[in-house]
């Protein structure tokens, strides 16, 4: 396959990125607007704990398919049987351990049905995060983008057909997530099948080698995953589930702000296990660090003055202690834009215990702050608590990074006037069509 350039193929992955916002968008005015803070607050907190189980189990199998097709370890036939063979067993473990989790975490209002609904959704969603490593892995990334933005729109279908037609509250907008995932998990499934020799099977060597890899990449998913999600947790056991509807819609928000340096994070971690040349890639890794920020940067501006307008307008008046959320973690949102980038380029490299060492102390610092604030402050006190620990992450990485790839800190965050050629000559184009 034809490599694209590095600005092609972040402009294909944030294009998807954007059409998924523009579904999630949607999918989270409906969800507010039919079922309340209270009814957002179940929904939320009745799908965390799978999302945190699920990123434990899978054992960072995506990541590390990533890391053996691009470096080519084995033969892509035997790699991909092997991710599909990890597929079965973690599915099964995932929906265990996740059922368990929820039978000692049990949310207020929590019924059996949607505890299934919930735990059905896991093994789809496997599905889609492997399946994802592999097309990440060939640098297929038409293929992951389609993963990204079809699933959110066939998820916006099924809401507005159980929760707004049908009036099936939570349970409607549980079996639309179930169903959305679904549907592309069998596409992708068959696509796979019709390249690749698949065997179900115990191939000792491969899956040893995914595992051994894997299991490091899994722990550090699972601190980032807890670092994004801890502060849910707490809120449901700490304060009200109005609370923890007003905090998870402000994070909704907010964290669109990510579509862009999750795109070039995305496509620098493929690159990072396709590449040789690593000095480049290491300046063009800081160079997009700092153009991001200044991007995220302007957009924060932009979204702190108009949240008081837009929220109500598209959520509805209950909603408007979100906009207090969301205006109080921009701060930690920006911040983490560059977390977001450097954590991919660290990952492609086969070095996640970069990430564990730098956010272990991190978590535990989110941690003790939300026991703190949420007590006293509520929704607003896990903003603050996120600002803190997002802020130390990011100084962190940005250290680590320099001395790590032997690039002064300097050179890292200050800006050059090349660093806006690409925007020029974009432009320039532009003008002349």
């Amino acid at each position: 396959m034809a490599r694209r350039s590095f600005s092609g193929d972040i402009s294909g992955v944030f294009a998807s990125n954007i059409l998924g916002i523009g579904s999630a968008l949607l999918i989270d005015i409906i969800i507010s607007r039919q079922l309340g803070p209270e009814g957002r607050g179940l929904y939320t907190s009745v799908i965390v704990v799978p999302l945190i189980v699920t990123s434990f189990v899978m054992l960072g199998i995506r990541r590390s398919a990533v890391y053996h097709l691009g470096k080519k370890v084995f033969n892509d036939d035997r790699t991909v049987s092997g991710v599909m063979s990890l597929l079965v067993i973690t599915s099964i473990l995932a929906v265990l351990v996740s059922g368990i989790a929820l039978l000692f975490m049990v949310p207020k209002g929590l019924t059996p049905l949607m505890a299934l609904l919930a735990m059905l959704s896991i093994p789809v969603k496997l599905i889609l995060v492997y399946s994802g490593g592999v097309y990440i892995g060939r640098e297929d990334f038409k293929r992951s983008n389609l993963q990204v933005w079809l699933p959110l729109l066939y998820n916006l279908a099924g809401i507005i057909v159980f929760v707004v037609l049908i009036k099936w509250s939570v349970n409607g907008a549980l079996l639309a997530l179930f169903l959305a995932n679904l549907a592309v998990a069998l596409k992708s499934l068959h696509y796979l099948s019709g390249i690749y020799k698949i065997r179900i099977s115990w191939d000792k060597e491969v899956l040893n080698s995914l595992v051994k890899i894997g299991v490091v990449y899994a722990l550090a998913v699972v601190i980032m995953q807890l670092n994004y999600r801890v502060d849910i947790l707490l809120l449901q056991k700490l304060s009200t589930l109005k609370q923890v509807g007003y905090y998870s819609l402000g994070v909704s928000i907010s964290d669109k702000l990510w579509q862009l340096p999750s795109a070039i994070g995305l496509v620098v971690m493929s690159r990072s296990a396709n590449v040789t040349d690593t000095s480049r890639l290491d300046r063009d890794v800081a160079k997009l660090v700092r153009v991001s920020f200044l991007v995220v940067f302007l957009a924060s501006l932009v979204l702190w003055l108009v949240i008081p307008y837009l929220l109500p307008l598209l959520f509805g008046v209950k909603f408007i202690p979100s906009i207090g959320v969301v205006r109080l973690m921009l701060p930690g949102i920006l911040m983490f834009v560059i977390v977001r980038i450097l954590s991919g380029r660290f990952a492609g490299a086969g070095e996640p215990k970069i990430l564990i060492s730098l956010f272990v102390p991190v978590l535990l610092v989110n941690i003790i702050l939300n026991l703190f604030w949420i007590p006293q402050y509520g929704g607003l006190g896990a903003a603050m608590a996120t600002n803190v620990s997002y802020t130390l992450g990011a100084i962190g990485m940005l250290v680590i990074f320099s001395v790590k790839m032997h690039i002064p800190f300097t050179e890292v965050v200050l800006y050059k006037r090349s660093d806006f050629d690409f925007v020029k000559n974009k432009l320039k184009r532009f003008l002349k069509r």
